[in-house]
């Protein structure tokens, strides 16, 4: 009996494993893609980050993870030597500190074509604002990088900052963001509740369906346990 209890057991951990396995990995498939302005998109104006020139970007993140800025920029007009840009990222515009700071040169740049700025995922980044902006000291007006721009753009939450003042539309940019396993099952919620009415419209309704399923799964289960410890009896 104690070995048949074992093999129980374990066939039971096994199934819960099994379940939980295919549960993570069905939820590890969900992605959510870029936030901005597509690189395909027409942005036909050109903002210069030449020196004193402060050319950035404030925005909402919609997004838990935020931990790539995508910045479509042109490279200096006059093929002179490389000029040294920053990038940096605070939480707001009057921040005292950068969350990130990164270094990059104008040699690096190919024209109409998305530098990638990277850092570490800001795992409380969704509905919080954010300000990144570009500078290059060694720059000179007709030979500095250019960043895409268009008065005409729009996105919730978000505009465009040339020389520290907000401005109309917004840069060509766009955000990218890593999810973990329970932010993914958050948004899962959030798409299965979204445009439906009364219970079926929150997301506690679909987390109480679920534990509903397990408690039934466990309870059957534990009755067919049951009945292969008791020799077959009920």
């Amino acid at each position: 009996m104690t070995g048949r209890r074992f093999l129980i057991s374990s066939s039971l951990i096994a199934l819960a494993v099994v379940v939980a396995i295919v549960v993570k990995r069905s939820v590890d498939r969900l992605a959510v893609p870029p936030w901005g302005h597509s690189p395909d998109e027409t942005f036909s104006q050109v903002v210069e980050v030449a020196a004193g020139a402060l050319v950035g970007q404030q925005f909402v993140a919609p997004m838990p993870g935020l931990y790539r800025i995508d910045l479509v920029l042109d490279p200096a007009t006059a093929q002179g030597r490389p000029r040294p840009v920053l990038f940096h990222l605070k939480a707001s515009r009057d921040a005292a500190a950068d969350l990130e700071t990164l270094a990059f040169s104008s040699a690096d740049i190919e024209r109409g074509k998305p530098c990638s700025f990277q850092f570490e995922p800001l795992r409380d980044s969704k509905g919080k604002s954010y300000y990144f902006y570009l500078e290059s000291s060694g720059s000179a007006p007709g030979d500095a990088v250019a960043v895409r721009y268009s008065a005409e753009a729009t996105l919730e939450g978000a505009g465009a900052v040339l020389n520290g003042q907000a401005a109309a539309g917004g840069l060509q940019f766009e955000t990218f963001y890593s999810l973990r396993t329970r932010d993914k099952l958050d948004l899962l919620l959030a798409r299965m509740a979204a445009g439906r009415p009364y219970l079926l419209g929150t997301k506690g309704f679909y987390v109480a369906l679920a534990v509903v399923y397990l408690l039934a799964l466990l309870l059957y289960l534990w009755q067919v346990a049951r009945s292969v410890l008791a020799g077959g009896k009920t």
